[in-house]
């Protein structure tokens, strides 16, 4: 197995490392979790300071929000890491898909014909995503979502869990859809839509 760290500590992701070939030796996390496994380097500020130690080793960063991503991502490569997928053997991927660096594709996902997904995108367990579709950097697919065909979801955006999102739409940039939604077209910048079919909840910075 290949060491490596984590940025964020859940036990899925530790499983999910060692379903992918990884060792989780040591995590960062502003919190000790409980019944931790591996060593634990403290919050971000107190990991760099031995970031000298640290860099040895590649890390996932696991936290589940997007924006949270990006802000992680961001600290950790001025710092000079590395980063990992994390591709479940459990999951259905196609051979002309292209996944990106640092990806989560969790158990019972579905990666279908020629699917991109951007760095630091996330699918979380059993979410699909049909063909031709692009899910943009740092997104979210929260468990049991389905993307159709020729979708594009753009960066930071989050697709709720069960959601379906219908083909050749687009979720723009940081929108939020809410779990089970059904959207049925296009969804703005940074607003948050649900319900059957999605309609605007809230609009772009909470107006």
């Amino acid at each position: 197995m290949t060491d490596m760290i984590l940025v964020g500590y859940f036990p899925e992701t530790v499983e999910l490392c060692e379903r992918c070939g990884f060792s989780v030796i040591g995590a960062i996390d502003l919190i000790k979790p409980d019944n931790i496994r591996c060593e634990f380097y403290g919050d971000d500020s107190r990991a760099l300071l031995i970031k000298d130690k640290l860099t040895n080793y590649p890390v996932f960063i696991s936290p589940d929000a997007p924006g949270a991503r990006k802000k992680l991502y961001d600290i950790y490569s001025e710092n000079g890491f590395r980063f990992v997928s994390l591709i479940s053997p459990k999951a259905n991927i196609s051979g002309s898909a292209a996944i990106a660096e640092g990806c989560m594709v969790q158990d019972n996902c579905v990666v279908s014909t020629n699917a991109r997904l951007g760095r630091f995108a996330k699918l979380n367990t059993g979410a699909t995503v049909m063909h031709d579709s692009v899910i943009g950097d740092f997104s979210t697919v929260a468990p049991r979502a389905v993307i159709l065909g020729q979708v594009t979801v753009e960066e930071g955006a989050y697709i709720g869990a069960n959601a379906t999102v219908l083909p050749g739409l687009t979720v723009h940039k940081g929108a939020v859809v809410g779990a089970g939604a059904v959207v049925t077209k296009d969804v703005p910048e940074g607003v948050t839509v649900a319900g059957v079919p999605a309609r605007l909840l809230r609009k772009k910075n909470g107006e």
